[in-house]
């Protein structure tokens, strides 16, 4: 006896999960085994170039305190290695949404690569600025140092620090505060607790800026099999480990979509936002990088995705059919970048009153978006709201300044 489980991806068909059930087996024993199968009905000319979910370097490798992933892995360390590289190549300088002269006295890294690539580059680019990186690897911090010495950039430097814990530096005695793919590392209870802190280190005027992979999408079916599997074993996982009650919904998982709510909430003004596309389609120069990267992060999740959801043959059997599907010539891959920045409130940047009477997650004049992404409101709907805000201000006695 079989069962079939469809799930649907975002674009292009559904991808079947077949059960395989023994009725003489308990079913407590018996592992689960996820067959991907296509529709068996002709695609159409509209569905042969549909995208699929693709694996993102802010997909989330902890839980809690459980780390699904060592970091200290040689494919992981290879894999946030040439992340770092593709960032360099991407983006060329290291923080292109800041202006050349904006002045920094001290730069603070919270996720340091490997081989400290990114705070090396920084330092070379901004040589009378003081860069540290923080890393909870020993290792990390020791091939930073060396690497930093060769290169001849005293100005940088990595400390062993966990984000989990307040940061050991002084208030107001940061200028600019980046992460990158934090998302991938940081629990979700460890959010608020690290904004804060940033918020506590930067001087007045200073920025935290975050970036972080949104949205990835493939012409692979197979690797949006592996994604779906991947998903449904953290749902799983997350849902054990902090149950809701019935009729409720109290687990949220922390996406980067939030980020300018949660900065907001924080007390940072003035947030923006900059998506970027890095295209590692067949034929660009990103696209063997990121066939080694998928390769890499599918098999460090193999165990985690083997416990419980499928078996290890089936795995493996579409884990080898993504690797042919990534080297088809008419392969097409993308990564939906954004990067995240905020002011703290200074003389210049004001912290600005909110308005009691409109509803809103978060002021609608801080963000000016350089692309249009789903935190931006159309301007039918910003018309609506100063409509409705007209309306709600004609229907109270007591005028807005009294209040």
């Amino acid at each position: 006896m079989s069962h079939t489980q469809s799930i649907p991806l975002r674009h292009g068909p559904l991808l079947f999960f077949e059960e395989d059930m023994n009725e003489h087996q308990d079913r407590a024993t018996q592992p689960h085994r996820l067959l991907p199968q296509v529709q068996k009905d002709p695609p159409s000319p509209a569905s042969r170039g549909a995208l699929y979910p693709f694996y993102t370097p802010s997909d989330p490798l902890v839980l809690d305190e459980q780390v699904l992933v060592s970091p200290v892995h040689p494919l992981e360390w290879r894999r946030r290695s040439q992340q770092a590289r593709m960032l360099m190549q991407h983006f060329r300088v290291p923080l292109p949404e800041q202006p050349e002269g904006f002045p920094m006295k001290r730069i603070l890294d919270l996720a340091l690569d490997p081989n400290g690539e990114w705070l090396r580059h920084l330092a070379a680019h901004a040589p009378r600025t003081e860069c540290i990186g923080l890393t909870s690897q020993e290792s990390a911090a020791r091939q930073t140092a060396f690497f930093a010495a060769v290169q001849g950039c005293h100005n940088a430097s990595a400390q062993v620090c966990s984000l989990t814990r307040p940061l050991p530096f002084p208030a107001e005695s940061i200028d600019l505060i980046s992460g990158h793919f934090l998302h991938a590392t940081l629990p979700e209870y460890a959010w608020p607790l690290l904004l804060e802190d940033c918020f506590r280190l930067l001087r007045p005027g200073g920025v935290l800026r975050l970036l972080e992979c949104v949205q990835g999408e493939s012409t692979s079916a197979a690797a949006g099999t592996l994604c779906a599997t991947y998903w449904q074993q953290m749902g799983r996982l997350r849902a054990a480990a902090r149950p809701s009650a019935r009729g409720t919904q109290t687990i949220r998982s922390a996406r980067p979509e939030r980020l300018p709510i949660r900065m907001e909430k924080t007390g940072f003004v003035a947030i923006e936002q900059q998506e970027s596309l890095l295209d590692f389609s067949a034929g660009t120069p990103f696209h063997g990088t990121l066939c080694e990267q998928a390769d890499d992060f599918f098999q460090l999740l193999e165990p985690f995705c083997t416990a419980h959801s499928c078996s290890r043959e089936t795995y493996q059997q579409t884990y080898h059919e993504m690797q042919l599907e990534l080297l088809e010539p008419t392969f097409r891959g993308y990564w939906h970048l954004c990067t995240t920045w905020g002011y703290k409130p200074s003389r210049h940047i004001l912290r600005p009153i909110p308005d009691m009477h409109v509803e809103q997650p978060f002021p609608q004049v801080l963000y000016t978006c350089s692309l249009p992404c789903s935190l931006s409101l159309s301007r039918r709907e910003h018309r609506h709201t100063r409509t409705s805000r007209v309306e709600r201000r004609q229907h109270q006695h007591t005028p807005i300044d009294q209040l």
